[in-house]
């Protein structure tokens, strides 16, 4: 068998949902969404991540909706900083030296309180590739129908209602990570397909990102620290 026949009936293979009533691997389920956001090889090609793009803040409860400019770098190592702007102040958070950190308006870097993963995860633009190193322990435990929708369940040892993975059984897709997080408007970016809207629904509302412009294989490193650029 040649190599391209090979590589076609792999690809159907993959793109092709279990039978009624049964499930595919979980195996099946992580490469089936590796090629639908581009495939491993594209993938493979980014090293770093820029996104420019808003947080919009809505909770009626607290007054109008609130607008940030935001701006994100990443790279592979799992390294990130995302700087927020909000009437001239700015609030930085990031990883990198394998601790995060935090930094508000006029004030010194401090040691941050909590992991953030899914944003690591989603800003790392290898991140297809790494799901199991950000949420261990997966386990693909059934189906899930909502609003129309049917997902892959995949769990994982992270705080179940927030972490578990849920996969389009039609697209293959990625779209929600717990219950309150869903990913919208995916757009071709370098050749991988990235989320332009990270919808996060909380108490009262909703804090959502914009991701407006999203580019690939800048040098990112004297972004990345704790008092860079």
């Amino acid at each position: 068998m040649s190599r391209v026949l090979f590589l076609i009936l792999t690809i159907v293979c993959c793109a092709i949902p279990a039978a009624a009533g049964e499930l595919p691997t979980l195996e099946q389920v992580l490469d089936r969404y590796v090629e639908a956001v581009g495939g491993r090889e594209a993938l493979a090609e980014l090293e770093s991540r820029h996104i420019v793009g808003r947080e919009i803040d809505d909770r009626p409860y607290a007054g109008p909706a609130v607008e940030s400019k935001l701006e994100v770098w990443a790279a592979t190592d799992g390294d990130w900083l995302l700087e927020m702007t909000k009437e001239g102040e700015r609030w930085r958070e990031g990883f990198s030296g394998g601790k995060m950190w935090e930094q508000k308006p006029g004030q010194e870097v401090e040691p941050g309180e909590h992991l953030k993963t899914k944003l690591a995860f989603l800003f790392n633009p290898q991140g297809p590739l790494m799901v199991e190193k950000y949420f261990p322990n997966l386990r693909l435990t059934g189906t899930w129908d909502y609003d129309g929708v049917e997902y892959y369940k995949v769990e994982n040892d992270l705080k179940f209602e927030y972490y578990t993975l849920y996969f389009e059984v039609e697209t293959g897709l990625l779209t929600r990570i717990g219950y309150h997080w869903k990913l919208e408007d995916f757009r071709e970016r370098d050749g991988v397909l990235v989320p332009g809207v990270v919808y996060q629904g909380r108490k009262g509302g909703s804090t959502n990102l914009f991701f407006d412009e999203v580019t690939h294989g800048e040098d990112e490193a004297g972004h990345l620290q704790p008092g860079g650029k």
